[in-house]
């Protein structure tokens, strides 16, 4: 019997005699007294079937690591399984058929498992459901595939890859040529030109790539590499999933001594990885001893190199991907999240399959409930920050780009190289942001500078030189005592403030960092503080202070507390706390048996021990038998710092691209420019707007006229600060306003067209409601498609407060007869602010008469009842397709009927469906043309986005879970675009009606931390205009304070958006319904355009709708939704190749604004 050695014996070179006896690498472990022991044991009695049996994918080598430590250090043993077997190595694509026939074989196995890649993995076992195996735990969070090249490859070049992947990497590469090819030579094949490209894995083949080229004289940086899983095309880019994937027979998950059985053998596993990551070196020995032991076959290849460098260089890449698995308080942890996106990409083209096919679901390795863990968050959150940057660079030929400032050595990055080590990887750790940029497709720029010869004019002058050539500045904090620190963080700029230092100042629009990290924690894990104590331990302006704030605004009570507030004192506070934050950075600064019994803790400060070589928490003892939640340290805020930081970093690039204030001129105290104007009106009209604008900014420009003879005249503005002398933030606030009030830049409405086929039209809605299609644009602009609407809403939108608009629409489409026998179509065009409820003759009601004869004065008559029909006043030509019916007269009519005048339509008119649907309306449109929670009715076209909900998907979302609003919706939704430059359209006006109730209930769920989806573009003018009228509230603005007569004119909200960035809709709301009572209603009308690349949205995270006409304005506003790093005609395009149906009764979207995820996808 082989007995393995408890340590690693550093000279053992040969395998003993004894060794020589085992047979089939079967061993019996020496027996230690554990939980599992008794069951183990006993299952092992008597038989000669092992306790658990392994299927490895490859041959033992360094990507087993892991598996080698627990192997050489007995811990296998030590975890209670008595007799270990490992299969022979089999051929690629086979582990799942060699786990399933051992353990058919060997019925008394407790638990046989295997390796292998998700991307083998999920179509072996859809196409072969008689396998029986699950996934349970992964050694790689991330596929290490990836196509080596030696250039970038041109159309037609050839990939030489392994047989099992020539499939996949052709979908990936169409252009190429992909083919199967030796595995042992691919390195030598693809130096010797035999292949343009070849499959090859950055853990292995890549470095030993680097040393072959060497050897050959060759430069090694010549060689590139595109991990598959970057590779973007369109939308979206693949989803692998998994790779080293750990799954087990089905009998493991069965019985609780076969779970007992599986779970010992992960758990020794991952401390075997644990072992490696900290001891690199006795890990690479105890992988040489593992392969002695085991004498599995090797292969002989060219991608090996028997050189401690090498090997430490291999270990280094493969623990990296290792602790990428960490969740809450063990690695190999498998995301739902992510495995579902890699189910949904490997099995595209297969129908109605559960995005969790293969992954176990009974918990077998998952951290527990009570732990915010943080770090899978923080991955999906960088991987977004990721792909924005890719298609940010796609679009603009350069990458987001990032300077970091720091003076002197910071104290806590001390021990940064051991905790990046330990805990992270140089692609994610906030120590590493050069390595962090060129992992994830951005810039950064580090500038260090020295601490006793740096002042404050130095500081300053650095910030200067760079501020207008990189998209973000971090200036580190703490700065020295020497230096002025309020000078030097006003001097970045707001929009380039991506670590929101300027937060609880100026408003930045980035968040700091750290708090928005433990913000995303708490909102992703749904931890409650609205009207809860919160304790906020620490007030540093980067972290303390800023979280305390954050909170307030969520409408938590808010309690700040330090280490210098006398112990009783702080002992009292935390004592009290529904919910305590952490942000001190002192080991042990609060006790766990401080803390009220059921308290939440979100521990946000660490301290690096040198001494127990761990990270520390603020909280010390106990926490878990007193909080019902808490963080972990590590695994809890931490990692999320640095994707919140990216996250900025690329949301600024895109914002700042599309801005034009780096055409000002700019001195030390002023901003200037001129503004070249052809006719003397527009001048006027300028002057004016950009009159009314400062006085919203309550900052005003100096302006002057300069005639240019037959070149018009300028407009020349200058800014500047009086009291201050120098330029401040107002300044360039001002700038940037003024800039979007003259939007010299057109919106060509071609840009934001696309060929809509008349196949792709839908003249009839999917029966029955609720059967549409759906289409699903994420937070990070990549696109997944779903089969049926009402199967996925109710989930996709779990965790939001969603908000719809409950007009209902009215028969408004008549006849009237000219005089003459002849009856042409009389179409109610807008009811203003008329309520259907009074009497026709009481009333004016715009409308359109299909006839060019119109005028002031005639009379005509409503067939069916006899009613007159006056025109009151003309408005001039309504324009539409001639196949629709052609241009009528748009005017003002009085009906002369005593009835009220939604009896009048119900009885004379037809349901108004659109005119390109060119048909006639029929009995079944009077239901489908309107929402199931249809109410107020005054609307002549359905606010259609809702037409896909049942009463059972409602009842699904939860009754406490949904606001609506009213607005009418006009027929002036169906006008098309018809200017060049989209800006000189004259934006309908449209009347809502909202129930301060309701809109006290959206203000909850914001407060509470819920996003705020939205059904409709009607519900989402309506939301975002009530915004902007808070706001006009707060600023005084005359009119504002009428809650029956709110007005918002169409690019209104470009000057309020740059008086107070830091308003928040919560703000806002609040303050528009001050002293109202819930059953009050917000009475106006908004003609709001909202504009790609200039508008911000303030309330929506997430919008439901349909898909909308080439030339409408609602093209623009989904366009500005989805933002730059999203083409919405290129994704409308692969709609209508994927068949789905086009405008009001077609299929519908879910989109998300970037960097906003759902709560479903956070989980």
């Amino acid at each position: 019997m082989w007995r393995l050695s408890s340590v690693v014996k550093r000279e053992r070179n040969t395998v003993t005699a004894a060794a020589k006896k085992l047979v089939n690498h079967q061993f019996r472990l020496n027996k230690h007294v554990s939980l599992h022991q008794r069951s183990l044991s006993s299952a092992a009695t008597g038989s000669s079937s092992p306790d658990v049996a392994v299927q490895l994918d490859y041959y033992m080598s360094l990507q087993f690591a892991g598996v080698a430590c627990a192997l050489v250090n007995d811990t296998y043993q030590s975890k209670g399984i008595n007799i270990l077997h490992f299969l022979p190595t089999c051929p690629v694509g086979e582990e799942a058929a060699r786990v399933r026939s051992f353990q058919n074989a060997n019925p008394s196995t407790l638990a046989t498992l295997g390796s292998v890649e998700q991307n083998i993995f999920t179509p072996t076992l859809y196409n072969d459901p008689s396998l029986n195996v699950t996934a349970v735990a992964s050694m790689f969070r991330r596929s290490p595939l990836c196509v080596a090249s030696l250039g970038p490859l041109k159309d037609g070049d050839v990939i030489g890859a392994h047989e099992d992947t020539v499939e996949l990497l052709q979908r990936i590469f169409p252009k190429q040529k992909v083919v199967a090819s030796p595995r042992g030579t691919k390195n030598t094949d693809l130096l010797d030109g035999t292949y343009q490209g070849i499959q090859a894995y950055t853990t292995t083949e890549i470095p030993a790539l680097h040393h072959l080229m060497e050897s050959r004289g060759m430069d090694p940086n010549a060689v590139t590499f595109q991990v598959l899983e970057d590779v973007v095309s369109g939308s979206s880019a693949p989803q692998l999933g998994y790779s080293q994937m750990l799954f087990a027979a089905n009998e493991a998950l069965e019985s609780t001594d076969r779970r007992e059985a599986a779970n010992a053998f992960l758990a020794a596993t991952f401390d075997g990885w644990q072992h490696a990551i900290r001891n690199p070196d006795e890990a690479i020995e105890a992988v040489v001893e593992a392969q002695k032991m085991l004498k599995l076959d090797d292969e002989s290849n060219d991608h090996w190199y028997d050189s401690l460098s090498f090997k430490r260089e291999m270990l280094a890449l493969t623990t990296n991907h290792v602790k990428e698995t960490f969740v809450g308080d063990r690695l190999g942890v498998l995301s739902p999240n992510r495995w579902s996106k890699a189910t949904e990409w490997l099995l595209q083209d297969k129908k109605d399959v559960d995005p969790l096919f293969g992954l176990d679901q009974t918990s077998l390795w998952t951290p527990p409930a009570n732990l915010l863990n943080g770090n899978e968050l923080a991955r999906e959150a960088l991987e977004d920050a990721k792909f924005s940057a890719m298609k940010f660079e796609t679009t603009y030929g350069r990458k987001p780009s990032l300077a970091v400032i720091t003076v002197g050595e910071l104290a806590r990055y001390e021990h940064s190289q051991r905790r990046v080590q330990l805990y992270s990887n140089p692609s994610n750790s906030w120590f590493t942001k050069t390595d962090v940029g060129k992992s994830n497709g951005f810039d950064v720029t580090e500038i260090n500078l020295d601490e006793t010869t740096t002042t404050t004019d130095a500081l300053l002058s650095e910030i200067y030189k760079i501020r207008d050539n990189v998209d973000g500045i971090q200036v580190m904090w703490p700065l020295p005592e020497s230096i002025d620190s309020a000078k030097v963080y006003n001097a970045v700029p707001l929009d380039k403030d991506v670590d929101g230092i300027h937060y609880t100042g100026w408003g930045s629009k980035y968040p700091p960092v750290t708090p928005a990290g433990a913000w995303e924690l708490m909102k992703a894990h749904n931890v409650d503080v609205q009207g809860k104590h919160v304790v906020v331990v620490g007030r540093s302006p980067i972290v303390g202070h800023p979280m305390a704030h954050m909170l307030r605004e969520a409408g938590a009570m808010v309690s700040s507390a330090h280490t210098g507030v006398d112990k009783d004192t702080f002992q009292g506070l935390v004592g009290q706390a529904d919910v305590v934050v952490t942000c001190a950075g002192s080991p042990g600064c609060v006790q766990a048996d401080w803390l009220k019994d059921g308290a939440e803790v979100v521990n946000i400060g660490t301290t690096f021990c040198e001494k127990a070589d761990a990270l520390l928490s603020d909280v010390e003892g106990d926490i878990e038998s007193k909080a019902v939640r808490y963080s972990p340290v590590p695994g809890g805020v931490g990692p999320l710092s640095i994707p919140m930081l990216f996250r900025n970093v690329a949301n600024a690039a895109w914002e700042q691209q599309s801005s034009s204030t780096d055409k000002w001129e700019q001195s030390p105290a002023t901003l200037g420019k001129a503004f070249t104007l052809l006719l003397t009106p527009k001048l006027c009209s300028l002057q004016k707007k950009v009159d009314e604008l400062s006085t919203i900014m309550d900052h005003h420009a100096n302006m002057k006229i300069a005639h240019k003879c037959v070149n018009g005249v300028d407009l020349e503005m200058e800014l500047f600060s009086f009291e201050a002398k120098e330029l401040t933030q107002k300044d360039f606030d001002a700038a940037r306003a003024i800039d979007l009030v003259y939007a010299g830049n057109p919106i060509n409405m071609k840009d934001y067209s696309y060929d809509l086929q008349q196949e792709s039209i839908a003249l009839f809605p999917a029966e029955p409601r609720g059967s549409s299609k759906l289409l699903r644009v994420n937070s990070n602009g990549q696109v997944s498609y779903f089969e049926h609407f009402g199967n996925n809403i109710s989930s996709l939108l779990e965790g939001c407060h969603v908000v719809f608009n409950n007009s209902r629409v009215l028969d408004a489409r008549l006849a009237v007869d000219l005089g003459d026998g002849n009856e042409v179509e009389l179409m109610l065009l807008d009811l203003g602010n008329v309520d259907p409820a009074l009497p026709c003759s009481d009333h004016r009601i715009q409308a359109m008469i299909r006839s060019d004869k119109v005028k002031v004065g005639d009379v005509y008559s409503e067939p069916v009842s006899g009613a007159k029909v006056q025109v009151m006043d003309m408005r001039g030509i309504w324009e539409e397709e001639e196949e629709s019916g052609g241009n009528g007269s748009d005017c003002v009519v009085r009906i002369h009927s005593n009835d009220v005048i939604s009896d009048f339509l119900s009885v004379n008119g037809s349901v108004p469906i659109p005119p390109y649907l060119h048909r006639e309306a029929v009995e079944s449109d009077k239901e489908r043309y309107n929402n199931v929670y249809a109410k107020d009715g005054g609307s002549v076209a359905a606010p259609t986005a809702g037409l896909h909900f049942t009463d059972e998907s409602l009842e699904e979302l939860g009754e406490s879970n949904i606001s609506s609003l009213t607005l009418h919706v006009g027929a002036g939704t169906f006008m098309p675009v018809r200017s060049e430059d989209a800006r000189e359209h004259a934006m309908h006006a449209e009347h809502f009606y909202v129930n301060v109730g309701e809109l006290r209930s959206i203000v909850k769920a914001m407060e509470a931390g819920k996003p705020i989806a939205v059904v409709g573009t009607t519900s989402t003018r309506t939301l975002e205009s009530l915004y902007w009228l808070g706001v006009k509230r707060l600023r005084g603005i005359s009119g504002s304070d009428d809650t029956k007569q709110l007005e918002l004119g169409q690019f209104e909200w470009r000057g309020l958006s740059v008086a107070d960035p830091s308003i928040t809709a919560v703000t806002s709301f609040k303050a528009l319904i001050d002293g109202m009572s819930d059953d009050e209603i917000l009475i106006g009308q908004t003609s709001l355009m909202i504009t790609p690349n200039s508008y911000n949205f303030k309330v929506i995270d997430h919008l439901v709708t349909n898909f909308h006409a080439p030339d409408s304005t609602l093209m623009l506003l989904v366009s500005a939704f989805l933002g730059k790093q999203n083409d919405v005609t290129t994704i409308y395009d692969e709609a209508q190749n994927r068949g789905y149906r086009f405008l009001s009764f077609g299929d519908a979207c879910l989109f998300s604004r970037p960097s906003v995820k759902l709560p479903s996808e956070r989980k």
